[in-house]
């Protein structure tokens, strides 16, 4: 009877996870994570431009023809599924439910390759850590193969397998904008190890960044490959000035959260991290019992937690090497827990810990409270966060009025992914990152970031003079914002409930 229920565990989480992606991909109106749109176009364009190097969608921008499609293998698994259906975003859906359950099910794999007790349980866990992770595990978004990609990874670490680690890196560069999380992940694994006086296994660090140079530099897009990394270092590098210094604001992922709301938003995240430093303690000086790999992995985890305390953007990682050294410290105390203990305390135990992860998984889907005011982020995101697209209307009208190829001022970068979306036969200034752009032109970007941010005049001559631009695009819940629209040389051309498109004349 108990082999029967611990057999049917296994298929009962995967069927749970299925269905919560695919009502995360198919049920919601729009997507709270914007960014999906502008993959789901990329891919389906994949036929036609494949390894194109000239982007004219965004005229501020190093893009424009130094276009470096950082997550080439990304767009292209993605490709046939675009083509599902009328529109991409269907199948870039399917696509991302697919990988959201691969992630889970390797992780699960990973437990039970390495015997760790009631293995379920443990690739359950990311799922009760927080509503905001479960949302970005849902994206459109390459992070998410790159997730996958690290779950395989830490496997290869766990087997001491450099020569295949080597091999995963030059994958892992062509896959995702960050190449070298293999060998962060690698460098505290393996300090982990030699303090557990396991010896230095500087192989797998050494493989995991040559696999990783190598595939940037023998990449469809090199050299620019490079370029893109020095980018995204600059991006951290902003963010961590704050927008008051950079003049310059990134998404919401770059900015560190204060402390009550990151205790709000991951609370189980911030409950499990010290208790695996607590059991790493118990475990090296007290039972003895810590073998190498936990130590590695306890390293490594928490060196994410750090960064994710830095940046939330890294919060995938941090959940997912948690658990698995949260795992792999249970197996080692496990002949410790259970010897003598008594069936009644050893169902006690169980109880409580199934009890603290279905009540954490039901706070994160947003069916339970939160003390601080802040709740459901899950359901908030999914729903209320993720509106229908803004610009169906307006770029439907720019396609029979302008002609194709015509550049249009969008004065937030944010809403670049729609524009391209519905409106790919227009050209807009900037998108998708504005470190593009201050790459390019730092003068005139932070001279249209200051016009955003409403801290100079909204000047439209100006704009059409420096971007040859005849039309402005804006969420009309934006335009409010901006008296300058309401007089000369700007002209109300559309107009609907959602956007609007000025002439500048």
């Amino acid at each position: 009877m108990r082999a029967a229920f611990r057999a049917l565990l296994a298929p009962a989480f995967l069927l749970y996870a299925i269905g919560l992606f695919a009502a995360t991909a198919l049920l919601q109106a729009g997507l709270f994570e914007r960014d999906g749109y502008f993959h789901a176009r990329l891919s389906w364009m994949m036929g036609s431009r494949f390894i194109s190097r000239e982007f004219p969608w965004t005229q501020l921008s190093t893009w424009q023809h130094r276009f470096c499609d950082k997550e080439f293998l990304y767009h292209l698994l993605m490709w046939p599924f675009a083509r599902i259906g009328r529109e991409p975003i269907l199948g870039a859906r399917i696509f991302a439910g697919i990988l959201s359950v691969a992630v889970l099910f390797a992780l699960y794999r990973v437990l039970r390759a390495h015997r760790v007790p009631w293995p379920v349980y443990f690739a359950a866990l990311p799922l009760a850590t927080g509503g905001l992770f479960i949302a970005r595990l849902g994206m459109i978004r390459s992070h998410v193969l790159s997730m996958l990609l690290l779950v395989v990874g830490l496997h290869l670490l766990l087997k001491r397998s450099w020569k295949a680690l080597l091999v995963l890196g030059f994958f892992y560069a062509w896959s995702y904008t960050m190449p070298f999380v293999l060998v962060m992940t690698a460098v505290p694994f393996a300090l982990g190890v030699w303090l557990a006086r396991g010896g230095l296994p500087w192989r797998l660090p050494a493989a995991a960044g040559l696999g990783s140079v190598l595939g940037l530099a023998i990449h469809p897009y090199s050299p620019i490959t490079l370029e893109t990394f020095l980018t995204y270092v600059q991006v951290f590098r902003i963010g961590m000035q704050g927008v008051g210094k950079s003049g310059l604001e990134l998404g919401n992922e770059i900015y560190p959260y204060p402390p009550r709301v990151f205790l709000d938003i991951y609370p189980l995240l911030a409950i499990l991290a010290p208790l695996l430093v607590v059991a790493v303690l118990l475990l090296a000086w007290r039972w003895r019992r810590l073998t190498q790999e936990t130590a590695g992995l306890a390293a490594a985890a928490l060196f994410w937690f750090a960064m994710t305390l830095a940046s939330p953007r890294f919060v995938e990682y941090s959940v997912l090497v948690l658990a698995l050294a949260c795992g792999f410290a249970v197996r080692d105390a496990w002949p410790v827990l259970v010897a003598g203990a008594r069936r009644g305390p050893k169902l006690a135990a169980a109880a409580l810990a199934l009890a603290v992860l279905l009540g954490f998984h039901l706070r994160s889907l947003g069916l339970q409270f939160s003390p601080f005011g802040l709740h459901g982020f899950y359901a908030h995101y999914q729903s209320k966060a993720a509106p229908p697209r803004f610009f169906t209307g307006a770029c439907a009208w720019m396609d029979r009025n302008l002609p194709a190829g015509a550049t249009v001022v969008n004065l937030y970068w944010d809403d670049f992914p729609e524009l391209f979306y519905d409106g790919w036969r227009e050209h807009y200034l900037w998108g998708l990152d504005p470190t593009y752009s201050l790459r390019q032109d730092p003068d005139r970007t932070l001279w249209l970031e200051r016009q955003r941010q409403r801290k100079q005049p909204l000047d439209g001559r100006a704009l059409a003079a420096a971007f040859g631009a005849r039309y402005l695009v804006i969420r009309t819940s934006r335009a409010a914002a901006f008296p300058a629209l309401r007089q000369a040389p700007f002209r109300l051309a559309y107009w609907d409930s959602r956007a609007a498109v000025y002439a500048i004349e």
